[in-house]
């Protein structure tokens, strides 16, 4: 493989992770098809799939305070690495900060939501796999660094 493949497969991979973030934050099933068909995605301890259909139904539910206005929620992606393993296959690191703010009480604001510091920090571990010329999440995994303790106290439990 030459250099140029190698950049292009990189490119792929890197923009299939930046399009996670800006569709996980509409409506959280919108990534489910960004999967191969034998694909999981792992969120801490919530593991979907295999395949795009097993996750749609459980993001789309997870997303319902997002999508209602009750809760902004903002992730950012930074310190993306991709390795190629070859034509078909690489492998990606990235981080992943993320913002919340609920308005559980009823009294939607709207944006701009109030923020004092990052709910979490988040590693991801991606395989990636090309089918049928389509650059695929094969494995997504989540691994939490750092959390906000605060939050989790005054986290309010979804219904």
């Amino acid at each position: 493989m030459d250099l140029q493949q190698r950049h292009a497969i990189e490119h792929e991979c890197e923009r299939l992770i930046q399009r996670f973030y800006y569709l996980f934050n509409e409506d959280l099933a919108l990534v489910a098809d960004m999967f191969t068909d034998d694909g999981y995605l792992y969120l801490g301890t919530w593991k979907l799939g295999p395949g795009p259909e097993p996750m749609r139904e459980p993001l789309h539910a997870g997303s319902k305070n997002m999508m209602a206005g009750v809760e902004v929620v903002l992730n950012t992606v930074s310190n993306v690495l991709v390795d190629v393993i070859n034509d078909t296959t690489a492998t990606g690191r990235s981080r992943d900060t993320f913002w919340e703010h609920g308005y559980y009480d009823g009294d939607l604001q709207g944006r701009p939501a109030p923020v004092s510091s990052p709910i979490g920090i988040n590693q991801w571990e991606d395989e990636f796999r090309c089918v049928d010329g389509e650059w695929k999440f094969q494995t997504r995994r989540m691994i939490p660094v750092f959390n906000n303790k605060a939050w989790k106290l005054q986290r309010v439990p979804r219904t």
